[in-house]
C-alpha cells in the first residue's frame, strides 16, 4: 500500500505489512522476481531504497487494528527519526508516553504503527493513518507543537525525515480482499 509523496509528487512509497518474517522471505525468494519481471517494473524508477522495520507496538488510534487502519486511510504520514544510541530508552519512552496519547485525541487519528529498523536498529518509523490530509493538518495546527515540547525530540533526534502521502487506492492490498 500507499502512494505518491505530497510533497515530492514523482515519489512513490510502498509499504508492506507481513505476518512473520519467514513469510516475506519466502516472498523476497520465491515470487517477488517473477512479479518484478512480467511487469516491467525495472522500466518505472531510477533509484529505490528498502528497509525492513520490526513494531515496536501499536500507535493507537479511532481504529482496533493496523489492518483495519490500512483499509480506511486515505493519508498516511511517516517519520523516520535516526536517534543517538544513548538516547533510544528516552525516545521510545517519549513516543509510548507523549506522541501516541496526543496523536490519539487528535480527530481523523486512525491509528499506526512504531518500528525499528532491522539494519542497525537506529532509525525509527513512525507512520501513522489518516482518515484525510485535512485531520492530519489540523492536528499539526492543533496538538503537533505541545506534543513536540512535551517530548523534546531534538535531545534525541540526529536526523529527521518524512512523507505525507496520498493513498493510491488501486495500490492498496488489503488480507481481508485476498481470503475466503
Amino acid at each position: 500500500m500507499v502512494g505518491w509523496g505530497v510533497r515530492e509528487p514523482l515519489t512513490a512509497c510502498v509499504f508492506s505489512f507481513w505476518e512473520n518474517k519467514s513469510n516475506y522471505e519466502y516472498f523476497m525468494d520465491e515470487v517477488h522476481d517473477q512479479i518484478f519481471l512480467k511487469s516491467g517494473q525495472e522500466h518505472t524508477y531510477t533509484s529505490i531504497d528498502v528497509d525492513l522495520f520490526l513494531e515496536e507496538f501499536r500507535i493507537p488510534g479511532s481504529r482496533p487494528d493496523t489492518v483495519s487502519v490500512l483499509q480506511e486511510a486515505t493519508y498516511i504520514r511517516t517519520a523516520l527519526s535516526h536517534v543517538k544510541k544513548d538516547r533510544i530508552a528516552h525516545f521510545v519512552e517519549m513516543q509510548r508516553k507523549v506522541w501516541n496519547p496526543g496523536m490519539k485525541k487528535a480527530e481523523g487519528m486512525l491509528g499506526g504503527e512504531f518500528a525499528r529498523s532491522q539494519k542497525d536498529g537506529l532509525p525509527f518509523l513512525v507512520l501513522t493513518g489518516w482518515t484525510n490530509h485535512q485531520a492530519h493538518q489540523n492536528y499539526m495546527a492543533e496538538h503537533f507543537s505541545g506534543l513536540k515540547e512535551t517530548a523534546a525530540s531534538e535531545q534525541d533526534v540526529v536526523e529527521l525525515t518524512g512523507e505525507q502521502l496520498i493513498v493510491e487506492e488501486l495500490w492498496r492490498i488489503s488480507p481481508s480482499l485476498h481470503t475466503k
